[in-house]
């Protein structure tokens, strides 16, 4: 004879109508009282059938990630932040019964369509999103009516059903270059790939706040959407211009950077200071150990996933965050 919600509930010295929320998701219910249910429902070997619940409820219980159009089809390999703001998210959502995450990347070469197809088909209760999108997926992806995070996206349009988590990538940059100058450094470059996008350019705000603090003359230096590649083209130039600094608006960039002066005589970390942003675990792990911008990466995927669940709870939440940052200083300043 098959197990019950029934007896889940008895074993767990709560109500049928407790167990049910707590496999749903739905309603309040101390952690203590999670615990108990879950913990009965492994001792008696409780399945709960996700299927037809998903049919009663018409909910699916699939988070669906969305990572941006513009990457290339090796993101996860090229691209350290992707995996580490996914382990975020995961930690989060393990920890909710039977929410499940699909990761759905697009090609450069394919259009969002497939994306909103793929959504709908899988009937998914909410998205998060990292990165910049087209003005018409995101008005697709709200006339959705389903909870939408966006992470590390400044669309200027704000839609009802998003809700937005952001670094404070402004402060984060001025502080970098801030701190380069107070080191004395004078010819202070920018090194970036994408440029055109917000994100990019809200970090570019911040460097060129510090600079126009003390009358230095910017220097922005601008490459593709492969952070590291940009990095190593970038270095031929800037000795070619006497630049003795760099602040890159991503480590990989400032790593790639690194490697190309170090092959080229110069002394990073004396007669050239150099700072990423986002520590990444590489920055500490190539020699010498790059000055960075922490933005917690990690927490980021934590704070997004906490943030759609409790949307798709009812509950109150604050709808546009932007998280802190720190300057974690290392051997390349």
């Amino acid at each position: 004879m098959s197990v019950t919600v029934i007896d889940v509930a008895k074993e767990a010295g709560v109500s049928r109508t407790t167990v049910s929320n707590v496999f749903s998701g739905r309603a309040k219910f101390s952690e203590e009282t999670r615990v108990a249910v879950l913990a009965a429902a492994k001792k008696l070997g409780y399945k709960p059938n996700l299927a037809a619940r998903s049919l009663i409820t018409n909910k699916s219980r699939l988070i669906g990630l969305i990572l941006p159009s513009y990457l290339d089809t090796n993101t996860l390999t090229n691209s350290p932040f992707y995996n580490i703001i996914i382990d975020g998210i995961y930690a989060i959502l393990r920890e909710e019964p039977f929410y499940d995450l699909m990761l759905f990347t697009i090609p450069r070469r394919e259009s969002l369509t497939k994306a909103s197809e793929w959504i709908d088909i899988r009937n998914v209760d909410g998205i998060l999103a990292i990165g910049e999108y087209e003005p018409s997926f995101l008005a697709d992806l709200n006339s959705k009516d389903i909870p939408i995070v966006l992470i590390d996206n400044y669309a200027h349009n704000r839609y009802q059903n998003f809700a937005h988590i952001l670094s404070d990538d402004e402060t984060g940059a001025f502080t970098a270059t801030q701190f380069l100058i107070e080191r004395g450094y004078k010819h202070i470059a920018l090194c970036s790939s994408a440029m055109y996008s917000p994100l990019m350019q809200k970090r570019a705000l911040g460097y060129k706040r510090a600079l126009d603090s003390v009358g230095y003359t910017e220097q922005i230096f601008s490459g593709g959407d492969m952070a590291y590649e940009s990095g190593l083209q970038f270095a031929d130039e800037l000795i070619k211009q006497n630049m003795d600094a760099a602040f890159c608006s991503e480590d990989m960039l400032a790593i790639g950077l690194l490697h190309a002066l170090l092959a080229n005589g110069v002394k990073v970390g004396s007669e050239f200071g150099l700072i990423g942003f986002d520590n990444i675990n590489f920055s500490k792990q190539v020699y010498p150990e790059l000055t960075t911008i922490d933005q917690n990466i990690f927490a980021k995927g934590q704070t997004a996933a906490k943030t759609l669940l409790s949307i798709l709870k009812g509950e109150e939440v604050n709808l546009h965050q932007v998280l802190p940052v720190e300057l974690v200083i290392r051997n390349t300043t």
